[in-house]
């Protein structure tokens, strides 16, 4: 294997991560409590217009959020 192979992998990578699926969604059960917001590690969540939203952008996938939220709000997207 040569650094341009390590290279080729790498950014495949990077490609598929920067362009992945969000793994958990803030349903409407949400009842604007905050926890899911204080206990993400990458600070991916935020008050939106009703209820918490997740930004696919920064959200990590680590399930931190699911397991804090005392409502049952966040589950895994289909």
């Amino acid at each position: 294997m040569h650094i341009s192979d390590n290279f080729y992998n790498f950014a495949s990578a990077n490609q598929y991560i920067n362009n992945k699926n969000m793994a958990y969604i803030i349903t409407d059960d949400c009842v604007m409590c905050g926890t899911c917001e204080g206990e993400c590690p990458s600070g991916a969540i935020s008050e939106g217009d009703g209820k918490y939203v997740i930004d696919p952008e920064v959200c990590a996938d680590c399930g931190t959020c699911a397991d804090a939220c005392p409502s049952g709000a966040i589950v895994p997207a289909e």
